[in-house]
């Protein structure tokens, strides 16, 4: 993986090597963005939290092996104020 490829294209920051492991039935080590300032993050925790009133966000991820990007589910700790809580 190449040093512009392991950066998340919604916020430029570098992203972190992840493996879901194997009883997630995905494919081997992914890529995630751990920005809780990334807008990616930020707008989909406020879409959530707007829409079902639940503490749960996503964030981008990049599968290397299917050359392929998405969403992936991350539970919030605290409220659902945006300024409290700590995603993981």
């Amino acid at each position: 993986m190449t040093q512009k490829e392991n950066l998340c294209p919604h916020c430029g920051k570098a992203m972190e090597a992840w493996d879901p492991g194997p009883e997630s039935g995905w494919d081997g080590e992914m890529f995630i963005c751990s920005n809780n300032a990334c807008s990616y993050f930020v707008n989909g925790r406020k879409k959530i939290a707007d829409e079902n009133k639940v503490n749960f966000a996503y964030r981008y991820f990049y599968n290397p092996a299917k050359n392929k990007g998405g969403a992936v589910a991350a539970w919030c700790g605290g409220d659902l104020s945006l300024l409290k809580g700590r995603c993981v």
